[in-house]
C-alpha cells in the first residue's frame, strides 16, 4: 500500500493527522505523509475515506 497526499486539494483540516498520527502530518497548509503504511492499515483507509475533499490517495 502507497499512500499520498494531493496538496493542491488539501484543506489542512487534520483529519487524516488524527485519524492515523504515524502516517499524516499536518504541515502549513496540507498535510503530508511521514510514513508508508505498509501492507494494511484501517486506519490510513479510514482517514482516505474520512478526508473531505478526497486528497488522499492510496495505490495497493
Amino acid at each position: 500500500m502507497t499512500v499520498t497526499v494531493d496538496a493542491s486539494r488539501c484543506i489542512a483540516c487534520g483529519m487524516c493527522a488524527y485519524a492515523a498520527p504515524e502516517i499524516f502530518r499536518v504541515v502549513g497548509q496540507a498535510s503530508t505523509v511521514i510514513a508508508q503504511p505498509g501492507d494494511r492499515n484501517r486506519r490510513v483507509r479510514d482517514a482516505a475515506n474520512g478526508c473531505p475533499v478526497n486528497a488522499i490517495h492510496i495505490k495497493r
